[in-house]
């Protein structure tokens, strides 16, 4: 970097339109569902209608004999060993089969599959395969789950999938300290993100033998590094290409069973072929965000310092384990180091229920945690007759602090995301002069920007400035729908001082982009591929200065670059265009710039036998105040305001930061009051469609207010840290509260809907 003048930045920290929204706008951006190829098929998956059932027999003749018919497989063509060991640390746990093979444990479990000609031969195709089942009994909740007598999933005890306990500091001695210990128990339930774009794969065999999916995930490196072993196929022979993503917010994440399908009819057919989810589909087989009962106990002093905290929290893993130990911790590691407390202890227990295997939809684990965490804060302020932000504001974390999980806080804004919120939404005065069933209620959250799982926790990326001056960013960074691929490649603009537009960013092709850890964290591309892109595109700047300066016959200490020009310091007249120095390096002196970027950050592993450790190279916050109005009559909530704080570190691009930090509390609105997969007795799923699962919809979004809090971490580029998870994590604890303040009832079950408030309110006139 040395030559280089540092001058105000140009590109970075300003509202710019997103790279790809002309194409989305304008209709030409191909999705998943949009691939079509040469002769390809139709794939269609026989689902069980049963949540818990043995398979007795399948019979697939009158299916293979149907005309049109390409291929049938079951659960007897899977891979014979799938048995791949998902490494959490020291824990290894194996991933769930592919279909069914003498057991189905969910209603939607692939039970057959067929490749057929069309669509509506598939379908027929289906109602021709006879299966033969023995219905066993069911269980949903994970508190019923490990009762004695709870039909057995797994051949586990109590249906318990992984137990964690680890203890921080003196939990007797904490509680010994307290004038007050406050216990209480919070759950929320199963919902599902429900993105606009089902799932989406494409499988095609070329002549060498080479398997190529185009699919709609967001983490294809990790598929393709996990899919050679359970299809036996050399990893040199597996190509992945992600296409546009119309939305996922993590449902597909661990979901590998569209990839061993489609590669399976594949080569038994000799075609391509493609498998595209129904809705119902869709509900029922990616992934919901787990139900998470916590159990809660605070202890605190006269004057509000939190002394210790027991946390217990059980949690459905769904019918398979996969990523059931992942969200424990990111559940629990963020809410323990939101708060300064010396003493804490946690266990968590993950069960296997007879529901589809869970997800982390996004925030991955830490909103339902939040939810009894903040809700117990303001019952906390209550009973001491202290204002719920100064209580918080007494204890919150603070830049500097080390937390008692060993998360080392190198910035924080949370007090100003507090202090923000709180002034305009003018707190004092609206507690002080209430209006009748009128309330306003803060929470708070803390979650990661990025985070160790393995020994490279960083990201790599190369930044080529072609012939014609333009530049073009190789990352295998995702893109689904945040606006990452804008982020880098404000990033590139700004160190090769060229204007947005002349920057382009690579289709993700694990072929020929470098690889990428995928959607592990908080929300990791604006750090970890932002620090990547940005070394990238120092690199290159280096190597156009190095040339230029063959071509001025001058040193490159002399040269700086300004508006796509290299020119010598005080002559301006005296300069070269970025095109002029590339065009010369590639047709003259046979050089291509290409710079190239490894980050890896300072973090230890997550440790899933301790939970200690700094696992992450910057953590976010947050500071909500919502606003509400009940109707006591009816139970029913009105969200009429909100504000919302969030720490981001640097905004790379403010207006995509106050998108994604709005869109993440108006979608979080709907798991707090009205979202929720049901289940009857027998496991069946009653609402999987967008009639009977209700979403909000604009009338259900209140305006929002969004403060960007600038806390500058020394780790991220430009002092940039995540922001996309931030936006969700408090709002179901903050209108919570705030129903509480407007009608004083405290409803500590998601979704609060208008029955759970009318029996609190029923309750409350009897003096319950």
């Amino acid at each position: 970097m040395e030559g280089i003048v540092t001058e105000e930045l140009k590109v970075v920290g300003k509202s710019v339109p997103r790279i790809d929204a002309l194409e989305k706008v304008t209709g030409k951006a191909k999705y998943g569902v949009d691939v079509e190829l040469p002769r390809m098929l139709y794939a269609k998956v026989l689902r069980s209608k049963y949540a818990h059932a043995r398979i007795l027999s399948i019979d697939t003749s009158e299916a293979e004999r149907l005309p049109g018919v390409k291929a049938v497989i079951t659960g007897k063509d899977m891979p014979k060993d799938i048995s791949i060991e998902i490494r959490y640390s020291k824990l290894n746990l194996p991933p769930p089969y592919s279909m069914a093979v003498e057991k189905v444990r969910y209603m939607g479990e692939e039970v057959a599959a067929v490749a057929a000609e069309d669509e509506l031969t598939a379908e027929e195709a289906l109602g021709l395969i006879k299966v033969e089942y023995e219905e066993l009994p069911a269980v949903c909740d994970p508190e019923q789950a490990m009762k004695p007598g709870a039909p057995k999933i797994h051949d586990v005890e109590g249906n318990i999938m992984y137990e964690a306990k680890t203890e921080f500091g003196d939990i007797a001695a904490g509680f010994g300290e307290a004038d007050y210990i406050f216990e209480d128990r919070f759950a929320t339930d199963l919902v599902h993100p429900c993105p606009l774009e089902p799932t989406v794969c494409i499988t095609s065999f070329d002549s060498s033998g080479r398997l190529t999916f185009y699919e709609n995930s967001i983490n294809p490196f990790m598929r393709g590094k996990l899919l050679p072993s359970i299809l036996g196929i050399a990893p040199s022979k597996i190509r992945i290409v992600q296409k546009f993503v119309g939305g996922n917010f993590g449902s597909t994440q661990g979901c590998l069973t569209p990839y061993v399908i489609c590669a399976l009819l594949a080569k038994k057919a000799g075609r391509p072929v493609k498998l595209v989810y129904s809705r119902e589909e869709e509900f029922l087989n990616s992934g919901p965000r787990n139900i998470t009962v916590s159990y809660l106990k605070t202890g605190v002093k006269k004057d509000g310092t939190i002394t210790a905290r027991d946390i217990k929290v059980i949690i459905n893993g769904g019918a398979y384990l996969y990523l059931g130990p992942k969200i424990i911790m990111s559940g629990f590691t963020p809410c323990a180091g939101l708060y300064r407390c010396p003493n804490v202890k946690f266990e968590a227990k993950c069960v296997y229920t007879n529901t589809a295997i869970i997800a982390p939809y996004r925030s991955f684990g830490v909103v339902q945690t939040t939810f009894g965490m903040e809700s117990m804060m303001d019952i906390i302020a209550g009973k001491l007759g202290m204002d719920p932000i100064e209580f918080r504001l007494k204890n919150a974390t603070r830049t500097g602090d080390v937390t008692v999980v060993g998360q080392k806080i190198s910035s924080c804004g949370l007090a100003e995301c507090m202090e923000k919120t709180r002034d305009y939404i003018d707190w004092e005065k609206k507690r002080a002069a209430k209006q009748p069933n009128r309330g306003i209620g803060m929470a708070c959250g803390m979650f990661d920007s990025e985070i160790r799982n393995a020994p490279f926790a960083g990201s790599v990326a190369y930044v080529r400035v072609l012939a014609d001056g333009r530049v073009r960013v190789d990352s295998g960074e995702y893109e689904w729908g945040q606006g990452s691929h804008t982020v880098l490649s404000q990033i590139a603009a700004e160190e090769l001082s060229v204007p947005l537009e002349s920057v382009e960013f690579a289709e993700l092709d694990t072929e020929a982009l470098p690889f990428s850890l995928g959607p592990y964290g908080g929300g990791p591309v604006t750090l970890r591929g932002g620090n990547a892109v940005r070394l990238a595109a120092v690199d290159a700047r280096e190597q156009l200065q190095a040339i230029a300066a063959e071509m001025l016959s001058v040193r490159p200490q002399e040269l700086e670059m300004k508006d796509q020009k290299i020119m010598v310091k005080g002559d301006p007249g005296k300069a070269l265009s970025l095109a002029e120095v590339a065009s010369y390096a590639k047709y003259e002196i046979a050089t291509e710039i290409i710079g190239r970027g490894h980050f890896e950050p300072d973090t230890v592993i997550r440790d899933y036998k301790t939970f200690y450790g700094n696992y992450s190279s910057g953590y976010t916050f947050v500071a909500q105040i919502g606003e509400v109005e009940v109707d006591p009559e009816t139970g029913k909530v009105k969200v009429i305001n909100f504000a919302s704080g969030i720490d981001l570190g640097k905004a790379i691009n403010p207006m995509a930061a106050e998108g994604q930090s709005e869109g993440g509390l108006a979608q979080e609105i709907g798991p707090a009051l009205m979202e929720y997969i049901i289940y009857d007795e027998q496991g069946r799923v009653l609402n999987p469609n967008l009639t009977d699962y209700r979403l909000p919809t604009a009338l259900d979004v209140p305006p929002i207010k969004t403060f960007l809090i600038e806390s500058n971490e020394p780790n991220g580029p430009y002092g940039a840290k995540a922001c996309g998870q931030l936006g969700n994590i408090p709002t179901s604890a903050a209108i919570a509260n705030a129903i509480y303040n407007a009608v004083g009832v405290r409803i500590k079950e998601l979704p609060i809907t208008p029955d759970k408030i009318l029996k609190a309110l029923e309750e409350k006139k009897k003096g319950r």
